[in-house]
Order: structure tokens, then sequence, then C-alpha cells
């Protein structure tokens, strides 16, 4: 962006300060004038290197923060660091999601044109998830009003459906279908686990049953997909989102039915197999060179320790599992922390190699 009239007009008129008022002198002036310049556009640089994937980031974040109130509320007796934690997650994640709003607007033609790629248009779907997270903290200032924020996420969620049906399910090709795909059709389920939050259960129960109904047969396709046509390294961290679709649809199902503990403790096992054939992926994975990509080692492992969590606090209650059983959740919310906090440190070192050169 153009910044030199701007400039131009700061300096003022007759070597003098801000529009000749004289105030201070024309050197300073000028330096100041220098050092916005030079700080917008290290700025504008900034947000035009930020992938559209750290939204993935942004979802993870805001989720994990949402979880912490009830874990140490539940496992741990410690409410105060639940909610330090909650405050702390809740403030970078709004952060990041204005940073991804500023750069819709600033640099929109990178974003209509990564839409024409399957792989950034799926992970797009991780932002109206995101907004859909973030509403949950909007309701403690906001109150029932935050509820329009929900529904907001939900709405760009569909019309992402939508959209992506459109362009990519016309003509379907198997070497398009990539993991990501998961978080179109699947990832609305969100408004499920966040629906009790604003008592919408109704349109969470809706919600929870369109992606019910197509995440086994999209998550078979995709397996197969994967196993005939490997991934490019480049996509290979999408992997762990295959973690992400049974936690979600358990964690959507605790939150939004009365849930039945047959049921939950055979998606808990069902979960565990999936969580551990994905964990025996991961180290390889983390080695790879950094991808935005990179952003897929997060909210999987949130969601997994949310229905975890959810799942083994139901089972307790109903007097099937031991209090000694909140270890299992616990460790998966250390994993889903230090990943986060892993791909936070590579996404900041990336950023910034791109905004000095």
């Amino acid at each position: 962006m153009d910044f030199g009239g701007c400039y131009e007009f700061l300096l003022g008129v007759r070597g003098y300060g801000v529009l000749g008022w004289g105030i201070l002198p024309s050197p300073l002036i000028s330096f100041a004038c220098l050092y916005v310049f030079r700080q917008m556009n290290g700025f504008l640089r900034f947000l035009s290197a930020l992938p559209l994937p750290a939204s993935g980031v942004m979802l993870a974040v805001a989720s994990l923060g949402i979880l912490f109130p009830q874990f140490f509320g539940a496992a741990v007796p410690f409410p105060e660091a639940g909610m330090v934690l909650h405050a702390l997650c809740g403030t970078v994640s709004a952060v990041l999601w204005i940073l991804l709003i500023l750069k819709t607007v600033f640099f929109f033609p990178q974003i209509t044109s990564a839409f024409c790629d399957p792989i950034p248009a799926s992970v797009a779907g991780t932002f109206p998830m995101g907004t859909m997270a973030l509403s949950v903290y909007l309701a403690e200032i906001a109150g029932s009003a935050a509820v329009l924020l929900w529904y907001a996420g939900i709405f760009l969620h569909a019309a992402l459906i939508v959209f992506f049906s459109l362009r990519f399910l016309r003509h379907p090709k198997l070497s398009q279908m990539v993991p990501s795909w998961l978080v179109v059709y699947v990832g609305i389920v969100l408004a499920a686990i966040t629906a009790p939050y604003f008592n919408q259960l109704l349109a969470g129960q809706i919600i929870f049953w369109f992606g019910a109904v197509l995440v086994v047969p999209l998550t078979i396709v995709l397996l197969i997909r994967c196993k005939k046509m490997p991934l490019a390294e480049p996509a290979r961290p999408l992997i762990c989102i295959f973690a992400a679709p049974v936690s979600i649809i358990l964690a959507g199902y605790l939150q939004s039915f009365t849930a039945n503990a047959g049921i939950v403790f055979a998606f808990l096992l069902l979960e565990t197999a999936v969580l551990a054939l994905v964990l025996l992926k991961l180290p390889s994975l983390l080695r790879l060179p950094f991808y935005p990509s990179y952003a897929a080692f997060t909210f999987p492992f949130v969601v997994t320790a949310t229905a975890y969590l959810f799942g083994v606090e139901l089972l307790v209650e109903s007097g099937l599992l031991s209090v000694g059983w909140y270890a299992v959740p616990a460790l998966v919310i250390l994993l889903a922390s230090v990943l986060i906090c892993y791909v936070a440190v590579r996404y900041a070192l990336f950023l910034r190699q791109a905004v000095t050169g």
C-alpha cells in the first residue's frame, strides 16, 4: 500500500508541524512520520505473510481456553488456575481472530486466490469454527447478545459448505480430497459442543446430525485416498485431522443430548484407537520442515481432550469409572497444550523471517 500521500500530509506545510501548526520542529515531525510509516509497512508485511491456516491455531487456543475451567474444576481442585488460563487463551485467540479479519480486508485477493485450491479452502473452515468458540468468551461480557456471533459463525460455515460443494464436488477428483475436507463437512459440529452456552440445544442437535451422517462415508473415502495416493509433504500434517471426527462427534453428543453411558464408553474406546494411530504418525510429522499445515497439530488434539474430559466426567458420575481416570484427559490436555505452544513458536519464527526478510 502507498502511504506516500499520507506521509507528505503529516509533514505539514512550510516545514513546520502537522498542518503547519508549528507545534513541533520539522525534523522531529519528519522522524515521527517516518517511524509510523515504517511500522505500518512492517505490519502490512506481517499480515501479508500470515498464513490462512493460522485460523486453525486460533480455533485450538480458543477451544483449549474453554476447556480449562471445566478441567480445573472437575479433575483438579484449582479453579483459579482454570480461569486465568481461560482468560489468557481467550485474549490470544481474539487477537488472532482480529488479525485474520484485517488480513481479509487488506489482502482480499490473497483470500480469493486461496479459495481456488481445495486445501486452503477446506482449512478455512477453522475460521467460522473459531468464531463459534470465541462467542463463548463474548457471552461472558455481552451476555445473550453473543448468540449473534455464534450464529454468524454457523452461517459462515454453512456458506463455506455450499461454496465448497459447488466448486469441488460437482466434478470430484480423488486426488483433490485431503483430510481437511473433514473440517468443512464435520467441523460445523462444533456448534453442537458450544450450543449449551447459549441454550440453543435444538440447533446444536440438528447440526450434530448433519455432521454425524457425513463423518463415516467421508472418512472412509479420505482414508482410501491417503492409502492410494500419499499426501504431498506440505499436506502431510493434515493426517492429524483424522483424530478429530470421532472426538468432535462424541463431544457434540455429550453436550447437546442426554448421553447414554454405554454409547459414550464405546466412543471413548474408538477414540482411543484412532488417537493411538495418529500418535504413531506424529513423531515423523513433527520432523517435517515448517509448513502452514502445522496448524493441524493443534485442534484435533484439543477436541480429543474435550471429548475425553466430558466422557470421563459422565462415566465417573455414573459410577462406571473412578476419579483416577481423569488422568487420561489430563495427559491429552497436556499434549495439546505442548503442541499448540510448539506450533505457535514455529509460526512466530516463520512470520519473523517473512517480515524481516
